[in-house]
């Protein structure tokens, strides 16, 4: 285990806290949870299943998990080349266990993954958690000139 693994909660794969642990083991992850959670989001409502389970299955995903019922209650996922960048997404709390420090305990978890330690150009987008994302240092992207996107007709999958 390296230095930072035993300076964070990261021990034995699994970051804990109290009665929820988060994991990047992707055979725990309850494809229905995920499915129908981000069927009802802002950023992947208009997604199909099957794409939105090729986007977990292509990106590095965490997910969040309440111990005592073994129930899957968030999840988030990243984009990374584990080098210079992490795009977060995909991040939510099922709506039963928000306001318990689930969410804050996800993106912790996110930020303290070992293998990431030297990632330092972490990315995300959101229309409505400013403050949430603010407590752990990210900020309003600098001048609207930094980011450029290239947005492409969505095609069925083949």
């Amino acid at each position: 285990m390296s230095d930072v693994a035993s300076k964070t909660g990261w021990k034995g794969g699994l970051y804990r806290q109290g009665d929820f642990e988060v994991s990047t083991d992707r055979n725990r992850l309850d494809r229905t949870v995920i499915i129908n959670t981000l069927s009802e989001t802002y950023w992947a409502g208009d997604v199909s299943p099957e794409r939105i389970m090729e986007s977990v299955a292509n990106g590095f995903p965490f997910g969040l998990y309440h111990v005592p019922s073994g129930r899957q209650v968030g999840f988030a996922r990243l984009v990374t080349d584990m080098t210079r960048f992490a795009w977060v997404s995909d991040v939510f709390v099922i709506d039963s266990f928000k306001g318990q420090g689930c969410g804050t305990l996800l993106m912790r978890a996110i930020l303290d993954y070992p293998p990431f330690e030297n990632v330092y150009n972490w990315t995300l987008a959101t229309k409505d958690a400013h403050a949430f994302y603010e407590q752990f240092g990210f900020q309003l992207a600098e001048g609207k000139d930094a980011t450029m996107q290239l947005k492409r007709p969505k095609r069925p999958m083949v």
